[in-house]
């Protein structure tokens, strides 16, 4: 059964039918990338609604809803709810705007609009367990992920910026997947104190903390790691704080299984930084989702009461700022199982020293 149908399935009863326009949203459910089109769910039906651009091109490769070409889109929308008396009309409530209701209220006069987020919540249920396809998918873009890292660590040396080697891990990866996960962050020495600091001239230089977050894109789904390395020999002090952040990950890695809640996993490595006297450093979440978006649910964080299942990607990415002085980050992607975790980040952890 496709997810499409499921979705059918599911729909509450007093909703009679739900409007998608987010693309990643789309995609899911239609198996089809377009950067416009609309599609509607109802219990008996599902129904694509696209303009002459994508109209082709989505009766080929669409089978689980009838494909609609408009002009107006809005009239094509009213036919669809006066064919299956639609009165209650669910909309994605986290992704659309202010004036996108005031105008489907507008244009809909009749129609009462669901915005109490089950329909969000509904989609969310669907999409956050992967299924053995996606993991794949997922798993092919970690792998050209991997292949960047032994490749720019042979191209990393004193006297490169920051910026020479975002862009050359860039084009590592651009050249063999569909575009990159995210912008790629490459921090060294003191900016490596900035969890999302942007690649700059600095110069790498004897005692740099290098940190690179990055990632593939491939067939829409995403893939996430960081690592950080050493220019030359790193202190005691730094050393110990990488130790840190590596028992820190695994404390994690080896509590997370299927049933776990979300704020628990978060809270097993957070409580172990504290102990140390760590409080204010690490001021992120363990970790999040990763699919077709590159965050997404869920997310490992103290506040997220989410109970982990098999097939939940997520990643475990603990960190210390020291803020002024450098920073260390480890990221692992990984997928939930009954009795664990699978890693599909098979990078050394060890710190590397350049």
């Amino acid at each position: 059964m496709s997810m499409l149908n499921r979705l059918m399935q599911r729909l509450p009863q007093d909703i009679d039918c739900g409007i998608i326009n987010n693309n990643i949203n789309r995609r899911y459910f239609t198996n089809f990338s377009s950067t416009a089109g609309t599609l509607i769910v109802t219990h008996e039906k599902a129904y694509l609604l696209v303009d002459f651009r994508y109209y082709e091109m989505a009766v080929l490769r669409v089978k689980n809803a009838e494909v609609i070409l408009f002009n107006d889109l809005n009239k094509e929308i009213d036919n669809i709810i006066k064919k299956h008396n639609c009165k209650n009309v669910a909309i994605e409530a986290y992704k659309v705007t202010v004036k996108e209701l005031q105008d489907y209220k507008n244009n809909f006069k009749n129609i009462n609009f669901v915005t109490d987020y089950r329909f969000d919540k509904l989609i969310e249920e669907l999409r956050i367990v992967k299924t053995n396809n996606e993991i794949y998918k997922i798993l092919s873009a970690q792998e050209i992920t991997e292949l960047a890292f032994d490749h720019i660590l042979k191209f990393i040396s004193k006297g490169k910026t920051e910026s020479e080697v975002a862009r050359e891990l860039n084009r590592f990866i651009l050249d063999r997947a569909d575009g990159l996960a995210f912008d790629t962050i490459v921090v060294s020495g003191v900016n490596s104190s900035l969890p999302h600091g942007v690649p700059s001239s600095k110069e790498l230089q004897d005692g740099d903390f290098v940190t690179m977050d990055f990632g593939a894109m491939l067939d829409g789904y995403h893939s996430d790691m960081t690592r950080t390395v050493c220019i030359g020999t790193p202190s005691k002090e730094q050393t110990d704080l990488y130790k840190t952040i590596l028992w820190g990950q695994k404390l994690a890695l080896d509590f997370i299984k299927s049933e776990k809640v979300c704020k628990d996993v978060d809270k097993v490595t957070r409580d172990y930084f504290e102990s140390l006297g760590y409080v204010s450093e690490f001021g992120h979440g363990l970790g999040h989702g990763v699919g077709l978006e590159i965050h997404e649910a869920p997310r490992l964080a103290p506040k997220n009461d989410i109970v982990l299942k098999e097939g939940m990607v997520v990643t475990v990415e603990p960190g210390l700022y020291l803020q002024g002085k450098y920073g260390v980050r480890i990221e692992d992607m990984v997928v939930v199982t009954k009795d664990g975790c699978k890693n599909f980040t098979k990078c050394s952890k060890e710190l590397i020293i350049l």
